[in-house]
């Protein structure tokens, strides 16, 4: 049954749920003769274990690699010659397709997304490329610093959970992938009840739901995964790890576990995460400008169907680790004991609310960032609440989330040094 959700405005989002299963969010908006439409499903290294890393990544690129009416070659010329383009990509719990076109080339566009969504072949030679294509990627990204530290405390703070996985995959699990893997991973996930389509711009909501009630009615109903994901172990007493790379640069990262994409505490994380960032944060003023101890010094964090994580980093002169660790390990705990000063926690709110109100002006961001809640339980709907979750965060809140979330006994430390040399002396 369709349940459109709200009434037919302009800008204003409506959701319908068409008869197999597939969530629709439409939103008028005919400042520009475009349409950006995106495609999300849950998958993601949610799916995947140590075997398989990497199927989702090369998954999601083969699916644009030709169909059972269509060559990859067809592909790309058809959304090439309308002026517009077609994307992929994967993530911890997800893939999606975006596809952006003209006005009047919208059945084009959906019609050929519905066919990479629904009749892809995954040809061997097209996989085979893929695979060449990720594997140099995945050597690349061993030679990365921080790709490196990212990984390793990943590895650490999920052990045998799938966000412990790499996003890319390792070389082992990649070269061993085949074409039908891909083929089934796609039977798995690929469906209607897992998945949400919006189709965001200069479009008529009535038109859109015909389209694509049209174009999607082939798609299975199939089932929402990951209703109940798996959760990762508590983190206790990991001893810090360190990786070697001959490169000229020390990298020390910092990591603690922290909320699913829905828990009520995320936007107090939100905040913090922001004010660890900004040019006057801190870590920042303290490491970098006043000490001169660090190259550059942030946070970063992602949230997921599952708890997720809050990783503290920075660059810094190789000679310098270890003092360097002590500074970051003091201002983690001062933050986890004292929480934000009222300048912070302000500066934060109002760079983080100014910051998603410009991306948000963008259709192509905006679908993707309403299709992506209303896939992770948050509600396509969730952005405009933000306003309200972010000012109602207060100082007490970010102490006791800070407190919370980032006792030095659950934290997990990687560096990445040069190797030693083995001819100097000290």
């Amino acid at each position: 049954t369709d349940k459109p959700a709200e009434e037919s405005r302009s800008g204003q989002i409506q959701k319908f749920t068409l008869s197999n299963g597939l969530r629709l969010l439409v939103r008028e908006d005919p400042r520009l003769p475009l349409v950006s439409i995106n495609a999300v499903f849950r998958g993601g290294l949610l799916a995947e274990s140590k075997r398989d890393n990497g199927l989702t990544k090369l998954f999601s690129r083969a699916l644009l690699k030709g169909t059972k009416s269509r060559t990859a070659e067809q592909i790309a010329g058809e959304i090439e010659s309308t002026g517009g383009g077609i994307a992929s990509d994967s993530a911890n719990n997800s893939f999606s397709i975006s596809v952006d076109v003209m006005q009047p080339d919208l059945s084009k566009g959906l019609e050929l997304l519905a066919d990479v969504l629904i009749n892809p072949l995954f040809p061997d030679r097209e996989v085979n490329l893929e695979k060449q294509s990720l594997l140099a990627g995945i050597k690349a990204e061993d030679e990365q610093p921080t790709s490196v530290g990212r990984n390793l405390v990943r590895e650490r703070l999920f052990g045998s959970h799938p966000y412990a996985l790499r996003n890319s995959g390792t070389a082992e699990a990649v070269s061993a992938l085949t074409p039908d893997q891909l083929r089934g991973f796609h039977k798995e996930f690929t469906t209607a009840k897992n998945g949400v389509i919006s189709v965001f711009g200069d479009v008529r909501a009535a038109e859109v739901k015909k389209l694509v009630e049209k174009y999607f009615a082939a798609m299975p109903s199939g089932e929402l995964a990951f209703q109940t994901p798996a959760q990762p172990d508590p983190v206790s007493s990991v001893p810090p790890a360190t990786a070697h790379l001959d490169k000229q640069q020390g990298i020390v990262m910092i990591g603690f576990q922290s909320v699913a994409a829905n828990d009520p505490d995320r936007p107090a994380l939100e905040l913090i995460n922001e004010a660890s960032n900004d040019l006057g944060s801190r870590f920042f003023n303290r490491i970098r400008e006043k000490m001169g101890l660090a190259y550059f010094v942030g946070a970063a964090q992602f949230y997921g169907l599952a708890p997720g994580a809050f990783i503290f980093y920075l660059g810094t002169d190789p000679k310098k680790v270890e003092p360097v660790t002590r500074e970051l390990r003091d201002e983690i705990s001062l933050l986890a004991k004292d929480g934000l000063t009222p300048e912070e926690l302000e500066r934060a709110r109002k760079k983080l609310l100014g910051a998603e109100a410009i991306r948000n002006q963008s259709n192509e961001a905006l679908a993707a960032t309403c299709g992506i809640d209303e896939l992770m339980g948050t509600g396509y709907d969730a952005y405009t609440r933000r306003k309200e979750e972010l000012t109602k965060v207060s100082l007490e809140d970010i102490r006791r989330v800070a407190a919370k979330y980032f006792p030095a006994s659950s934290s997990v430390e990687a560096t990445i040094v040069p190797p030693d040399k083995p001819n100097e002396k000290k």
